[in-house]
Order: structure tokens, then sequence, then C-alpha cells
């Protein structure tokens, strides 16, 4: 029988999986014979049931041992050859593929919580599953056939880029043409293609701090250098000046800072805008967030205040539509489209043919449009239920830090406790917020760590009851 040790850091269940797999290979345990109950093995070793009965799952989903209902578990003849294969790896590199499998069975064991104040998933209830299954089956079909067979523009499919230039220019007033169009899965892709255009020794690179800590990271692996620019109270612009002296590339998010909430001024724009084209650098506009800014009048976006080729508008269907889509596009400068051709000379494009395809006949039906709106009003609609609710629930024992962007709020807990403390607590009382930590890339301000509160994902109906647990959670 196996044994537990209870000193290990090893789970019980992956102690006791391991000792009878390692059984069954070595013939300990010969094929055809079953296992104890789960009751009995339970019992025999002091754990509970359900740490026999993932112990068994993971056998019989490895090729151990076979489940039948009223019969029990019984030990396969091909447990062995399931990790024969194992063998021809050494000790260190069979222990590494043990330690990949015991985190996979980890992660698929988390049980999700309740109540999840995510702002980078989407509403289920808002998408539109049987439209896009439709359009998605009849784009294949109806012309489908042969461009699914073949390598398709390494840019984007013409109908797609056509459709984003069109919108972009009717909804924001940038003026751009499908040839600038570039679709990529993610942003981080898209940031990864931009400043592959620029040499590592010969571009200075910049970015908000606190921000967007993927970028960070893809242009520090990348070898340039970085300077972070505070956004943390909103700067003047004499402070931002001075610390891009020498930039050839900044990455802002002016629609809506991530993670502060703040909108970039109309003023502020125009002079790093200004700034750009005097210093013959290039600004990469990430428009997050702004199909959803709420309660004031949208500010021209960067790539409208442009006209002379500096600055790199991004964008996302990521939070407007599904991230499983993984669809999104940049608009380059025709002198940056030109030189990202030359160099992706035979590269083959990124996202998948038919989640292309039926996006650009998702736009051109004008079913776009229609989502925008309807995603947006119910944003506002979650957004007034979340404020109400912390105000109800939590009062002065907190601070709201407010913004114009329907996806996200920042509250700041008054009593001291720290970002780990409030997550773990709202974690272990079932429900899950986020840290704002890690988008600091520098020192943290003693006032600037709040808690995201997001409600893109979140159903209306458990908002107010999940601020409510949330509230208990942090003995309010």
């Amino acid at each position: 029988m196996p044994a537990i040790d209870r000193n290990s850091t090893t789970p019980y269940y992956m102690q006791l999986y391991s000792q009878v797999a390692k059984g069954i290979e070595s013939e300990i345990y010969p094929a055809g014979k079953k296992l104890p109950s789960i009751r009995d093995c339970a019992r025999e070793l002091g754990v509970s049931n359900t740490t026999v009965e993932l112990a068994y799952q993971k056998l019989v989903e490895e090729g151990y041992v076979s489940a039948k209902r009223g019969s029990g578990y019984t030990i396969c003849t091909v447990g062995k050859a399931s990790t024969s294969g194992l063998e021809r790896f050494t000790d260190e590199c069979r222990e590494e593929f043990l330690k990949l499998s015991e985190n996979e069975t980890q992660r698929e064991s988390e049980t999700d919580p309740e109540y999840d104040f995510a702002y980078d998933s989407v509403d289920e209830t808002l998408f539109p599953f049987n439209l896009w299954a439709r359009i998605s089956r009849d784009v294949f079909f109806a012309k489908g056939a042969q461009e699914a067979c073949l390598y398709n523009d390494r840019q984007g499919l013409k109908g797609l880029r056509t459709q984003i230039a069109t919108f972009l220019n009717g909804e924001m007033g940038i003026y751009c043409s499908q040839e600038q169009v570039l679709v990529m899965p993610t942003t981080r892709d898209l940031i990864s293609e931009i400043i592959a255009l620029f040499e590592p020794d010969e571009a200075v690179m910049s970015m908000e701090e606190p921000g967007f800590d993927e970028v960070s990271s893809l242009l520090l692996d990348r070898g340039h250098e970085v300077r972070l620019i505070p956004m943390y109270p909103s700067p003047a612009w004499n402070e931002v000046e001075q610390l891009l002296d020498g930039v050839n590339v900044v990455f802002a998010t002016p629609s809506t800072q991530f993670p502060t909430n703040h909108v970039m001024s109309y003023d502020m724009r125009k002079r790093i805008v200004a700034w750009a084209q005097d210093n013959n650098a290039y600004i990469i506009d990430d428009e997050y967030g702004w199909e959803f800014l709420t309660g004031m009048s949208r500010i021209p976006s960067l790539g409208v205040i442009d006209n002379s080729g500096h600055v790199i508008t991004t964008g996302t269907f990521s939070n407007s539509f599904s991230p499983a889509v993984s669809l999104s596009y940049a608009v380059l400068p025709p002198q940056l489209m030109l030189k990202w051709r030359n160099k992706r000379r035979g590269a083959h494009p990124k996202v998948p043919w038919q989640t292309q395809a039926a996006m650009a006949a998702f736009m051109e039906g004008g079913y776009w449009r229609t989502h925008i709106r309807k995603t947006r009003m119910a944003m506002q609609k979650k957004r007034a239920v979340l404020m109400k609710s912390l105000e109800n629930h939590m009062g002065a024992n907190i601070e709201v830090v407010k913004g114009p962007n329907s996806l996200y709020v920042l509250v700041n807990v008054k009593d001291g406790r720290t970002e780990a403390e409030l997550i773990k607590a709202a974690e272990d009382g079932g429900v899950r917020v986020y840290p704002t930590s890690r988008y600091w890339a520098g020192e943290l301000p003693d006032d600037g760590c709040c808690i995201l509160v997001g409600y893109a994902g979140i159903p209306i109906e458990k908002i107010d009851e999940g601020i409510e647990q949330l509230a208990k959670t942090w003995d309010f």
C-alpha cells in the first residue's frame, strides 16, 4: 500500500499517483488487478476521498488504469507503454516532465471563483454566438474552399483591412487606407512587430509608469533602453518633455491610461504629437478602451492630430468582442509599412484565414457597429450597478478612483492592508479581484497601489451579490 509523506510539499494526490504508477510500471501491481475502492484507500491512508479520486483520475488519464461504473478501477496492460517514451531521456529531463504534468493537473483541479471581477474577459451573454457561428460557416463554404487551402496575405486579408480602415475613418476620424493596416493576434504581437523595425542600439523607447507590463518586458527582452514617464499623479508637459529627450519611440495609452484610468488631455496630446514631429520620433498610440468611454465627449486621438506620419495607432477586438478570437490591428505610417513589408518578405499570416474572413463579413454586414453599441450600453449599466454596490456595501471604508472607462474601477482600501492581503482574503471568500502593483516597473508610491475591480466579464445580476461577498471577506 502506498504511504503518504505528510512533511512533503508534494500534494497528497500526486504522491499517491506517483507511487501507484511506478508500481504498475514495475509490475508490482499486475494488469487486471483492481485498485482498492476510493473509500477504502482514503480510510487506509488517512486522506480525503477527493484526494484519492484525483489520483485515480490521473491514473485513468495517463492510461495506467481503466474505470467502469460499478466495476471500480482496473489496472491496464498499457500502463507501462504510456510512459515508455520517457525512458530515452535523462533522469533530470524525466523529472521535468513529471513536474510539468503535476503543474497541469494542479491547474486543471483549480476551481474558478464564484465572482470574478476581471476586466479583460467578455460577458458571454453579450457575445453573438449564433450569428458568429453562422458567418464563420458561411464564409468558409461560400468562398473559402480555395483560400482556406492557401497562405494568405501576411499583412492580413484585404477585406478585413478595408473594413478596419473604414471603421476607423468613420468612428475615430483617423484617415488611413487599407494598405496601412496590419493584422496580428494580440497587442503584444503588434508591438513586437513594430519595435522590430527599430534597432536596439539606435532607438531609445519610452512608456508610461505604471503601464502595460507586457510591453515593458518585451522592450527589455529586445535589448532596448526604456525611459519611464510617471503617470501618477498626472504629469505636466514640461516634466514629460525633459524625460523624452533623446527618445525615438513612445508607447502611450491616451484614451484610458492603463491602469490609472486617466484620460490624456487634448493639450497634452497636441504637445506630444508636435514633439514627435519636431524630433522625427514615433508614438505608438494604443487606443485601449476607446469604445467604452462614457460621461465625456471623445477627445481626438493622436492619429487624428498627427498630419505627418509620426503616430502608429493600435487597437484590438479582444475587449470589445472576444479575447479568444485573437484579433488586433495597427495603422502604420506609409514609410514604416513599407519597411515592415520589406523586412517580412516571405512571412506567413499570423491570424487564421477563417477568423479574418468572418470578422470582415461581420463588419461589412453592419453587425460590428450594432455589437459595439449594445456592449457599450451594457457596460454603462454594469458600471452604475457596481458603483452603487460599492457605496452600499463598503461606504467610507474605501475610496473609488473614478475614471471614464467602462471596464473597471480602482478601489483604495483605507485600513492599510496590503494588496496581497486583500486579494487573498477575497479569493478565500470566492471573489477574485486583481492587483495593480504588477504594472509598476519601478518603486510603488505610498498611495498608488489600488485593487482593480472589473466588470467586463461578470453578468450584471451577479455584481451586487459579488460586491456584498467581497465586503464580507474584507470584514466591512
